[in-house]
């Protein structure tokens, strides 16, 4: 999985090179950084964010970028 963070003025600008299997995740405080992530497939992105709604809701939970 490749994972990258941008500001968040370019993370704004950005449109991910695979947004179907990419999900993005925000930092806290006064960290304005946004993290993306690419998985391998669809399928897994899916999972990953089935498993984290299965729980409270947090701030800097995963959310998909399509």
């Amino acid at each position: 999985m490749k994972t990258y963070t941008l500001s968040g003025a370019d993370a704004m600008q950005h449109t991910p090179e695979h947004a179907e299997r990419t999900a993005k995740r925000y930092h806290g405080g006064m960290n304005f950084d946004v993290t993306f992530k690419v998985w391998p497939n669809r399928a897994s992105l899916i999972k990953t964010l089935d498993m984290q709604s299965k729980r409270a809701n947090q701030f800097n939970d995963w959310r998909a970028c399509s």
